[in-house]
């Protein structure tokens, strides 16, 4: 009796020692995200006008970035356009919604009619971007571009995109077994919520209150940096032979870090790119 008391007492403290290390770790896990809203707050209240250059930098790669075309906080400028913000806020959105109630079990593809939804905005996006092409060309144009709609039409467009790359993370991740036959995306159950969610953005970046540039343009850049980071995901997976094999989210930090360095990496290169572009061209800033 003495004995399985001792050896009972043992493993009540192995267990102990385990949780208060699983404590520390999720604790220190918070101190990298920590440490970029310390930078940032503090960048902002010491050069407000340096945040806004370096977000800008960060994505000048992805986007044309033309001020008339961008929605503005005060005398700040978004480091996306108002068609790109959408894009990706839109995506990001999305993938943030899908994760946070499937979590790992849907794995299907959306439904004919929510497909059918999902390209009616890759549809619309194509028509308001000709349009206002065509005036920038001094042609004919079907109506007046306005940052809203490039907006609306973005967002639209960025759902699209975040359901696709969900269901490419969900089909390529986890092994089958641990899949059910649930759609990824469902109109009403996932449509108008982020519909919701993203109108509400999208007011919210158009009336442009100076106090919270700091949090959009930055969260702009997260959004752009996970989105490429999932567009990887299938390649990383694929080069390290793990396509259906992960059971655990633990095991995808290795296949992640490198996803999200292939994304930090493209990022950097292709803004890098523009800005030797345009200076040995001589190109000028759009407007």
């Amino acid at each position: 009796m003495i004995c399985w008391s001792a050896a009972e007492s043992e493993r009540v403290m192995e267990r102990l020692e385990h949780s208060k290390r699983r404590t520390i770790v999720e604790w220190a896990s918070l101190l990298p995200p920590l440490a970029v809203l310390a930078a940032v707050a503090l960048l902002w209240s010491v050069a407000p006008s340096q945040l806004e250059l370096a977000t800008r930098a960060a994505l000048h790669g992805l986007c044309a970035q033309r001020p008339s075309h961008s929605f503005w906080f005060g005398p700040y400028r978004l480091p996306f356009d108002a068609r790109m913000t959408g894009i990706y806020a839109g995506a990001a959105a999305t993938v943030a919604w899908l994760a946070r109630r499937a979590a790992r079990r849907s794995a299907a593809p959306p439904s004919p009619l929510a497909i059918g939804f999902l390209a009616t905005g890759v549809v619309m996006l194509a028509v308001d971007g000709l349009n206002s092409l065509a005036l920038d060309l001094g042609l004919r144009s079907l109506y007046s571009p306005h940052n809203l709609l490039r907006y609306a039409t973005g967002a639209w467009t960025g759902v699209a995109l975040g359901s696709m790359l969900w269901w490419v993370f969900q089909s390529t991740t986890w092994r089958s077994d641990l899949c059910d036959s649930g759609t990824v995306f469902e109109l009403k159950r996932d449509g108008i919520p982020l519909a919701a969610a993203l109108a509400f953005f999208g007011w919210f970046a158009w009336r442009g209150p100076v106090f919270w540039f700091p949090l959009v343009a930055v969260g702009l850049v997260l959004a752009a940096l996970l989105t490429l980071a999932l567009l990887a995901w299938p390649v990383v997976l694929a080069l390290i032979g793990r396509i259906e094999c992960a059971t655990t989210w633990q095991e995808l930090r290795r296949p992640a870090l490198a996803a999200l360095t292939i994304a930090l990496a493209f990022m950097v290169v292709t803004s890098v790119a523009r800005y030797g572009l345009e200076r040995m061209l001589g190109l000028s800033s759009l407007t």
